[in-house]
């Protein structure tokens, strides 16, 4: 309730709050409708922690890319495993550190192109940032590590075929924790990015997916950018560019938040994604014994 004072001077003090009123009215109802004249992007900006619970959301990925206390136990008996076996053969082997449980900088697709100007570089350079310097190392270094060359399995899937070492310290470590469902434990990794592949080209006839991509596009329209989806913005960018600064890219961000396409994306991406594993149930029943087995094997290495 304001009370407004008799006299000129209370006449324009009612103005000028009449002003305000309006002009908060107005950029309420703009970010609402997804203008990108406003700052919609930092009204609802995402932390690193709800993009990555975002992100996860979905079950594959959730199985695939999300990194907890039980995954993180696994790979420190990996590692310790991978060690000892190569110290054996004389060789000293230095493991990068395992992600520590909780970490949101995990490597997850991103299937709706820019998420946060943070964690964007030039376009193009993306798996050299995410590949770790090589070091060189002696033949019979890598020889002890991955075995011999010719000894490998292969595992075929839909759209990728994929081989693994059958000797060497890395094939030894995983055959401790999986025994014989090594082969098996690649099949179903095949198998979930088939499960992603599909369940990401079912978006195109969903009716909530299409509504939020058109939403999007106009905001964008609006903004002087012409783009049919945040994945094709992002690549019409020349290699090199820096996506940081560049006004496509914030328009994008901007557009995303004032229209809720990622919580909308995310959301029908998980229930397709849902769908595809309820139509192959031996899929998830399989890689949760495995993944259980994994556990209890890491368990025996590291001690409970």
């Amino acid at each position: 309730m304001l009370l407004i004072t008799q006299g000129s001077r209370g006449r324009r003090v009612a103005a000028l709050l009449l002003v305000l009123v309006v002009g908060a009215t107005a950029w309420a109802f703009s970010a609402r409708a997804g203008d990108p004249r406003t700052d919609a992007g930092q009204a609802a900006a995402l932390s690193p922690a709800e993009l990555n619970e975002l992100g996860t959301r979905p079950p594959i990925y959730a199985l695939v890319y999300s990194w907890g206390p039980e995954k993180e136990r696994i790979a420190t008996a990996k590692q310790r495993l991978i060690t000892t076996c190569m110290a054996r053969k004389g060789f000293t082997y230095r493991a990068a550190p395992v992600a520590e449980a909780g970490e949101t900088d995990i490597p997850r697709p991103k299937p709706f192109g820019v998420e946060t100007l943070e964690s964007q570089g030039d376009v193009g350079d993306e798996a050299a940032e995410s590949m770790p310097p090589e070091r060189p190392e002696s033949k019979a270094f890598t020889r002890a590590l991955f075995g011999d060359p010719d000894d490998k399995v292969s595992v075929k899937g839909r759209f990728v075929d994929v081989a693994q070492p059958s000797t060497g310290c890395q094939a030894e470590a995983e055959k401790r924790l999986l025994g014989d469902g090594r082969g098996r434990w690649l099949t179903l990794r095949l198998r979930l990015g088939e499960g992603e592949r599909e369940s990401l080209q079912s978006l195109e006839r969903d009716t909530a997916f299409r509504t939020v991509g058109a939403r999007w596009q106009r905001c964008m329209a609006h903004a002087g950018f012409g783009a049919r989806t945040p994945v094709d913005l992002l690549r019409a960018l020349p290699a090199g560019t820096d996506a940081r600064t560049h006004p496509a890219v914030r328009a994008d961000l901007r557009c995303k938040a004032g229209t809720g396409y990622l919580q909308t994306a995310y959301a029908r991406l998980a229930a397709a994604q849902q769908r595809w594993l309820d139509a192959h149930p031996d899929v998830l029943a399989d890689r949760t014994a495995l993944f259980l087995r994994q556990r209890s094997a890491a368990d025996g290495v590291l001690g409970t």
